[in-house]
């Protein structure tokens, strides 16, 4: 007989206390299959409103239990769009897996509820009941449990440690740059790529996943950057949290060849502009921006500082003037004039930006490199617009 193991819920978001105490449920078992299904109207409460789609909250599922040997992922709940009952989804495994042994797993909240599930007692004598127990409910748990076994029902304690922590917590983290811990990383990866529930990614985690992209030898100036970004963003009145990001972010596509910027701009961005951008210099700043947008979902402000911090261009926002100094002087630039840019950094940005735009266009000119068009017309525009 094929035993079945049924695990249902919001999944919202799904968090390393659901995967690990279903898998642990499924070894005890002896589960031959484990099904998730996520719920698409629950009885028992209302979706919170921040919520992605039920499509979204699925694919979250998916990605959430890929590791799982035996596991699938039902849409059968979200696909009847109407109050799901256990009772209905039970007869329609039973209708797919006709002789099954059905086992319905559940935490101590929803166990404890109960009896005021729809057709409970029909659920109690076709199915078998595995419960998650948490230390403080334990005796509660266990006595419920003897009750229901001696009327005839068939209930197991799985013997596992829970991670608690719920859903709902997990959500008000997120937006503050917290709870990555308690999510795996493919799942945590697609909320921050797709910034579900106001989702802000963690710095460190932001900081790792750069890195990975980058050559070692370029770390430090990414850290020097940044830093100085967030000095300079306090200094200027933009957010310190865009500045960081956007200068973590600014050249995690500069080790890619031409080729492959090429091919990143043809897949995510735009080929305009692209007979100036000769060398990978240029390329990488909008790379870097498409990537940026694309796999970490940045805003289009700081999109646009990532994208502009090489070239500057006309009518630059306070955010874009920030990273393109952060760039220019962080500690480990060493070279003619950066002093002069650092000394009127936290003074005059705009007389930075000018000494700064000043400097490149002569290096550019002695290299004997066409300057990009943004160069000169940014410089152009601070020069009317710069009362000293």
């Amino acid at each position: 007989m094929k035993r079945v193991g049924l695990f249902g819920g919001s999944f919202n978001p799904p968090h390393l206390g659901h995967t690990r105490s279903a898998a642990e449920a499924a070894r005890q078992l002896g589960l031959d299959m484990l099904i998730f299904m996520p719920t698409g109207k629950p009885p028992h409460k209302d979706i919170a409103n921040d919520s992605p789609a039920s499509e979204t909250r699925l694919e979250l599922v998916r990605l959430a239990t890929c590791h799982i040997k035996g596991a699938a992922v039902m849409d059968y709940e979200i696909k009847r769009n109407q109050v799901s009952y256990t009772y209905d989804t039970v007869r329609e495994l039973m209708s797919i897996y006709p002789g099954c042994e059905l086992w319905i797993l559940m935490g101590s909240d929803m166990f404890l509820y109960f009896p005021n599930w729809y057709r409970a007692d029909w659920l109690l004598k076709n199915t078998s009941l595995a419960v998650f127990p948490r230390t403080d409910d334990l005796k509660e748990i266990l006595t419920y449990a003897e009750k229901l076994q001696s009327e005839g029902a068939n209930v197991r304690i799985i013997n596992e440690q829970p991670l608690v922590i719920s859903s709902t917590s997990i959500r008000m983290l997120l937006a503050q740059r917290k709870g990555r811990e308690y999510l795996s990383d493919i799942v945590y990866s697609y909320i921050i790529k797709n910034r579900l529930y106001g989702a802000l990614p963690d710095f460190d985690w932001l900081r790792r996943k750069v890195d990975m992209m980058m050559e070692p030898d370029r770390r430090a100036h990414v850290r020097g950057t940044e830093n100085t970004a967030a000095e300079l963003a306090v200094r200027w009145g933009v957010s310190e949290e865009d500045a960081r990001t956007a200068a973590i972010l600014h050249d995690c596509t500069k080790r890619r060849g031409r080729s492959e910027q090429l091919n990143i701009l043809k897949k995510y961005g735009t080929m305009s502009n692209i007979s100036k951008m000769t060398e990978n210099v240029l390329l990488h700043s909008e790379t870097a921006a498409c990537i940026a947008a694309s796999r970490f979902g940045v805003s289009n402000e700081i999109a646009d500082a990532i994208r502009y911090h090489t070239t500057g261009r006309a009518g630059m926002k306070v955010l874009e003037k920030v990273i393109y100094i952060a760039d220019y002087i962080e500690p480990a630039r060493q070279f003619p004039g950066v002093q002069t840019v650092r000394d009127l950094a936290f003074y005059d940005l705009d007389a930075a930006m000018i000494q700064a735009l000043e400097n490149t266009l002569s290096e550019i000119k002695k290299r004997g490199i066409e300057p990009d068009k943004r160069t000169e017309d940014a410089l152009a525009d601070l020069r009317r617009g710069h009362v000293l």
